[in-house]
């Protein structure tokens, strides 16, 4: 989805319930598929796009670098292509690699770099230092440093009003999040758990009512001395003000 077509569903999210501290585990229909189980393996599992470095030791004509397909193939020279499961970690794929290479190799001895595909981004938007679009590089990426990485919330930006749009099963769902509340210490029942963002998330800071009610009295203030400067110069010109009011 286009980010200017987000971009309402963003705004109309200032009007909801803001819901206080929720985590994506506690919010199953937020979550997506296998954000869990990635979640807790600490690693993304490899998927299209993924950049794989194979080194086979005492091998270096066979050493390459390859990419994994839209359809999770990853196609090795001299072995037939591998079909990568939905869950498919570093482990599970050099175990692969060594079984589908011991039938040309005798005790193949194999060693993958991992680098991730630039896919797995999150878009940062609003009162942030440097809006843009962030590649994360573990699934425990929270919302905090997911700010952090677009430079923090700037000083116009509302820490209460932290907006988050993901696509769910081709819908897109909305959430708010108030960080105040995970620094208040007189909360009886603080929150446990910081909001994590998950790939293709969009983030939206909004800006508080003060920096808006200063941006209005800025372009009033500008306005206002636009108008006087014109009167000064039409009465500062006799030619000019004689037309107009008939002086004469």
């Amino acid at each position: 989805m286009k980010p200017y077509l987000l971009m309402p569903l963003l705004l109309v999210a200032c009007s909801h319930p803001v819901k206080d501290g929720i985590g994506l585990e506690a919010d199953p229909n937020f979550g997506g598929n296998n954000l869990t189980d990635e979640m807790r393996g600490g690693q993304f599992f490899i998927g299209p796009g993924d950049q794989i470095d194979v080194d086979i030791w005492d091998n270096p004509d066979l050493s390459r670098t390859y990419i994994v397909e839209p359809d999770d193939v990853l196609k090795c020279h001299l072995i037939e292509p591998l079909s990568l499961g939905p869950e498919t970690t570093w482990t599970s794929l050099r175990n692969q690699l060594t079984d589908a290479y011991a039938e040309v190799l005798v005790e193949p001895s194999i060693a993958l770099t991992i680098t991730l595909s630039m896919l797995r981004k999150v878009t940062v938007l609003g009162s942030v230092n440097q809006p843009g679009v962030f590649p994360m590089e573990s699934p425990n990426t929270s919302v905090l440093e997911i700010i952090a990485m677009a430079g923090g919330i700037s000083s116009a930006g509302d820490t209460t009003g932290i907006v988050l749009a993901r696509q769910v099963k081709g819908k897109t769902q909305v959430r708010n999040y108030n960080l105040d509340l995970l620094f208040d210490p007189s909360l009886d029942d603080p929150p446990v758990q910081i909001p994590f963002v998950r790939p293709g998330d969009y983030l939206f800071v909004l800006r508080t009512g003060k920096s808006e009610y200063g941006e209005y009295l800025r372009l009033v203030s500008e306005t206002l001395r636009g108008i006087s400067w014109g009167q000064q110069t039409i009465m500062n010109s006799p030619d000019v003000y004689d037309q107009l009011f008939g002086g004469d």
